[in-house]
């Protein structure tokens, strides 16, 4: 493990670096993380650029008391949005109060402004880095630490990331920021993804009022702000949230469940939203006794009708489903097979229903299932297993703005992306549906003789 010398720890000894100590537990987490990429989202002021710097100097000089860096010299690229406010605005005077002075200074020995670069007595470089520059300043060697305060364009992000893995060195990468620009790459590839796990990607969520040093009145005061109503679990929570409005915003936590087990008395309802080159959107649901639909399973996956209904059998387990709603689209005939989705279905014993397609009819509709209101308990359920459709319905929202600049009203239309599984979710919703146990026989009812009097049965 690499040992600093003893030049070293004098000259540590009188800057504020030497004394830090994490604001809370969730930035003692990140300093702790081994993760690739880790995402260190928070509201104004919430000490998440502060987290930054601290590490990006304990990796420059090799006294990180967490992680196992290269020992010095590195090569480290630190990015903020622009060079006047963000680098030499925010960047630079927070490196200066951590490790003091760049004119041949405890830490720093030069900082060389035509070129951005902040070089070390011990040799790392730091190449300081803005959003607004062209995409091909940002290519080049490899480098140990790439740390992007605030969220990149993606194309930077994705640049950043290949200096990372140049030269086999396996750098890390941090990204800072207040997420304001509501559901964008970074939410949908880095936070909001099955994949985005440890040791890949691991992600902190720090509030404003989770910094000791922040006084708690200019907290209050932002909060009391009317123009800030909108924008508050951004600024303040570091959450994201959707610039044009959620869809299905009575979805919450309580209505996500923990798996089951599929049992004899279940009454299972599939929909299924095909497509030829897309992913197919396939939900299991079981309506119980009390007439509540439970999500259990799910599939979004691409590929032709028979791996399709191979898998959906596989899926049911030997059971047959007591409805079966889909799209529309599958009745068109498929110019490959000479048939439609739904009759190749049939084939594979699935007998499958039109569905009803009013959109709007279907978004109030589960709007209401997940949120009845009146302190009513919610009739539409769905298992932590279906992370896809989770995924879809917190993307879910509604178009921007109208396409006449004058007309400034948010649009009344659904931005379809990526819900496969909502339009199979609003299907089976849609379907007036009551209860009947799998083993319910509707028996006809014929009388054993004509009446006399009216001559029918």
């Amino acid at each position: 493990m690499f040992t600093i010398d003893e030049v070293t720890i004098e000259r540590l000894s009188r800057v504020k670096l030497f004394s830090y100590k994490p604001t809370n537990k969730k930035t003692l987490a990140f300093h702790k993380s081994t993760s690739k990429t880790r995402l260190l989202l928070g509201g104004k002021r919430s000490s998440k650029s502060t987290t930054a710097v601290i590490e990006t100097n304990w990796a420059a000089l090799g006294i990180h008391p967490f992680l196992d860096y290269p020992p010095p010299p590195l090569k480290i690229r630190y990015c903020s949005v622009d060079f006047l406010s963000g680098i030499k605005g925010i960047v630079l005077p927070m490196f200066k109060e951590w490790v003091g002075s760049f004119d041949n200074g405890p830490v720093i020995k030069k900082y060389w402004s035509e070129d951005r670069l902040l070089e070390y007595h011990n040799g790392t470089i730091i190449d300081m880095k803005s959003y607004d520059q062209d995409l091909e300043k940002f290519e080049g060697v490899e480098r140990h630490l790439c740390v992007e305060d605030e969220i990149p364009p993606l194309d930077v992000h994705q640049s950043n990331f290949m200096r990372t893995i140049s030269g086999g060195i396996n750098g890390k990468i941090i990204i800072t920021g207040t997420p304001l620009h509501g559901l964008d790459w970074c939410y949908d590839q880095l936070y909001d993804n099955p994949d985005a796990i440890p040791p890949a990607v691991e992600h902190w969520h720090i509030r404003t009022d989770e910094n000791p040093h922040i006084d708690v009145d200019a907290i209050d005061a932002i909060k009391a702000d009317p123009s800030m109503k909108g924008n508050l679990e951004a600024a303040l929570y570091g959450e994201f949230i959707p610039k044009s409005g959620l869809v299905l915003k009575s979805f919450s936590d309580k209505n996500m469940i923990d798996p089951i087990k599929i049992d004899s008395d279940h009454m299972i309802i599939i929909g299924i939203d095909p497509h030829d080159r897309n992913p197919w959107g396939v939900l299991f649901v079981t309506l119980t006794r009390e007439n509540d639909y439970i999500v259990y399973d799910e599939i979004l996956q691409a590929g032709t009708v028979p791996e399709l209904s191979k898998l959906i059998k596989e899926k049911l387990n030997g059971r047959t489903p007591q409805l079966c709603v889909m799209d529309t689209s599958g009745n068109i005939v498929q110019a490959t097979s000479g048939k439609s989705i739904k009759e190749q279905l049939m084939s594979y014993g699935l007998y499958a229903q039109d569905a009803d397609k009013d959109v709007s009819a279907g978004i109030l509709n589960l709007n209401s299932l997940f949120d009845p209101g009146k302190d009513k308990r919610p009739r539409l359920y769905i298992t932590h297993n279906c992370v896809n459709l989770k995924r879809e319905i917190r993307h879910y929202c509604w178009e921007d703005w109208a396409r006449n600049k004058n007309q400034r009203d948010p649009k009344e239309r659904v931005l379809k992306r990526d819900d496969h599984l909502i339009d199979a979710l609003r299907y089976i919703c849609m379907i007036p549906a009551v209860y009947r146990h799998p083993d319910f026989k509707k028996v006809a009812r014929t009388p054993s003789h004509v009446s006399k009097v009216t001559g029918y049965y």
